[in-house]
């Protein structure tokens, strides 16, 4: 089967041993209707002044790309922007001055599986066909056995994090009153130095309680705002490799098991979810949000390690009940 020619936007740092494995990754998928763009941000910062990474780790990014992706095009800032401004010029551009009609955004730390672009594709089109999906990724269950999958092949799920995630610009659309809310309250700041407090307050006058105040939140409450759904394959196509970087720790990587998972070998045949489906996972994501929010992962991580409490507890015979599992950060 062929596939549509994508908008590639990549997201990068300062983590080139990171980004050649995901662009080791994507050269072999390209298209000669593919068009490829890296995003690196800068290394100082202005408004913290502080140095976030040093100029040769940034020259070594771009060249990684310009290796690579030889046919690509970098936009290398002089200054650093944070994520959430690098993403906003990543968008802005794709849309406003290319008007792609849809884009996949990548950053430096998932390394694709050799279907990951053709799976991409189908997603959009189901995206294309249903205005209510506002997030496609094709990453899929990064635990599941191949047994598991093969038994879920073409199937989809609502997605958990926004890693690898493709849009059409009539969502992005959609999304931006929201998004521009979340811009005005950072867009003066560092954003590792973010607010917090007044974003979480932004999001509970929108109606939905959560701790996160990251800009992936904002793109969950813009798609909740708007009955938008993000959804991903049954079937994994990625692995997820940042170990180190701004929000993920060794110790957390280790636990999320996030290095063993499974490729599928083929390109799946998808299925159009129906009308009941999509109002179901519609409900199922903005009650996710209303009353606080955690991945799916997170929870099934926390579940199995409460029930190894209670076992533990019991077998050594401690206490009848064994207290609660501390909450994750």
């Amino acid at each position: 089967m062929n596939r549509r020619g994508l908008v590639i936007a990549i997201l990068s740092f300062n983590r080139p041993h990171y980004l050649k494995q995901v662009l080791d990754s994507l050269a072999p998928q390209l298209l000669p209707a593919d068009t490829c763009y890296l995003f690196q941000d800068g290394g100082w910062n202005p408004i913290s002044r502080i140095q976030k990474a040093s100029e040769s780790v940034i020259l070594e990014c771009t060249d990684t790309f310009s290796r690579l992706i030889p046919d690509g095009r970098a936009f290398v800032s002089s200054v650093n922007l944070g994520i959430a401004a690098n993403y906003r010029r990543a968008e802005e551009f794709v849309f406003e001055a290319l008007k792609a009609q849809e884009a996949l955004f990548l950053e430096d730390d998932l390394v694709l599986s050799p279907h990951y672009l053709e799976v991409t594709s189908d997603l959009l089109e189901i995206a294309a066909a249903q205005p209510c999906i506002g997030y496609v990724s094709a990453y899929g269950d990064l635990w599941a056995s191949l047994q598991e999958q093969v038994s879920k092949e073409g199937l989809l799920q609502l997605m958990h994090e926004n890693w690898g995630s493709a849009l059409t610009r009539a969502s992005w659309l959609k999304q931006r009153p929201v998004r521009e809310m979340y811009w005005l309250l950072i867009k003066s700041q560092d954003y590792r130095h973010r607010d917090h407090d007044k974003i979480r307050e932004l999001f509970r006058e929108l109606g939905y309680d959560i701790h996160h105040s990251s800009q992936d939140a904002s793109r969950w409450i813009a798609c909740a705002d708007k009955n938008l759904l993000r959804l991903t394959t049954r079937t994994c196509h990625a692995r997820y490799i940042g170990e180190v970087g701004e929000h993920e720790a060794k110790q957390r990587y280790k636990e999320y098991r996030f290095s063993e998972s499974v490729w599928y070998p083929k390109r799946p045949k998808l299925t159009m979810p129906t009308v009941a489906q999509l109002e179901a996972w519609c409900d199922e994501f903005k009650r996710q949000l209303i009353s606080g929010y955690s991945h799916s992962y997170e929870l099934r991580h926390n579940d199995v390690r409460a029930r190894r409490r209670r076992n533990r507890y019991s077998v050594l015979g401690w206490c009848k009940r064994p207290p609660p599992a501390p909450l994750e950060t």
